[in-house]
């Protein structure tokens, strides 16, 4: 989606990936950007940097068990991340997942864990 141009080619599509948790996004930003970087391996034809893309156009969502929340609240941005209790999963978090997920956010500002709690839902459904 970043890598093969989707996201340079329609600047104003929003996407969200979801259901794969979201620890990953960090090293596969980074990788992506070396790549970007490393003109004897760029090949993809991108004009842009794919992390830049990623804050342009996309969204990642987090679930409440996951300890890389406040990490990447950091690396992306609080306003980037999305997360869901996995209701009616067997394996989801209901009712508890708001509360696991301020209690991984301990230490960060309240704008920091507003934008994880709303802002990055707001931000993906145009809601601002």
């Amino acid at each position: 989606v970043i890598w093969g141009g989707v996201c340079e080619r329609h600047p104003k599509i929003r996407i969200a990936f979801l259901e794969s948790g979201g620890g990953w996004i960090a090293p596969w930003l980074d990788r992506m950007d070396r790549h970007f970087d490393d003109q004897g391996f760029n090949d993809s034809g991108l004009t842009t940097r794919p992390s830049e893309l990623f804050q342009r156009n996309c969204w990642i969502s987090f679930e409440p068990v996951e300890g890389s929340i406040k990490a990447l609240a950091d690396y992306i941005g609080p306003h980037k991340i999305l997360w869901a209790t996995d209701y009616p999963h067997p394996d989801g978090f209901f009712p508890g997942a708001p509360k696991m997920i301020m209690d991984r956010m301990a230490g960060l500002s309240a704008e920091t864990k507003h934008q994880v709690m709303a802002g990055g839902a707001m931000g993906l459904y145009g809601l601002n």
